[in-house]
């Protein structure tokens, strides 16, 4: 065994050291990089409000304070919801995000559609694509309703979309 001189002992003991910093720094990124991989969002419902004042078969926009991501100080944003009344009783909670670019669509009651700006998508009244760019329909926020006290009826969303319309 070849015996090592003071020089080569230095320059291997520098290389270690570098290789030991260099880990010790990439762990924290390596583990910010990953940790939104393991980290569930904290799901809670937010009320919309009262839903007995929206039109049939007229999509009204109304606003909730939806909270996100996981961490409990994150504060929450001000999110569209389009709530449409059926004929038959059903109601739903589109999503003003339009599915090709997250551009905001709005309701254009000369068209009888929702329509994005951005690239001139198209969706009908159930947030079904029906022209442009856009790949899929609109998303639906997960909703219940409920009644209050005064008897209205309240609706109730869940800081996550249902893409399954």
């Amino acid at each position: 065994m070849k015996e090592l001189s003071r020089r080569e002992l230095l320059v291997r003991g520098t290389g270690l050291g570098m290789g030991l910093v260099g880990v010790m720094l990439s762990v924290p990124a390596v583990g910010f990089l990953l940790s939104p991989l393991f980290t569930k969002q904290k799901v809670s419902w937010v009320t919309v409000g009262p839903i007995d004042g929206v039109p049939v078969n007229q999509p009204t926009p109304l606003f909730a304070d939806v909270p996100v991501g996981t961490g409990y100080a994150t504060p929450p944003v001000k999110r569209v919801v389009y709530v449409v009344k059926k004929a038959d009783g059903e109601v739903r909670a589109l999503s003003n995000i339009c599915t090709h670019m997250q551009c905001d669509v709005h309701w254009d009651q000369t068209l009888d559609n929702f329509i994005c700006p951005c690239h001139g998508g198209l969706y009908d009244i159930d947030g079904k694509n029906v022209g442009g760019p856009p790949p899929q329909p609109l998303a639906q926020w997960v909703h219940r309703l409920r009644t209050d006290p005064q008897g209205r009826t309240i609706l109730d969303i869940e800081n996550k979309l249902d893409e399954s319309i």
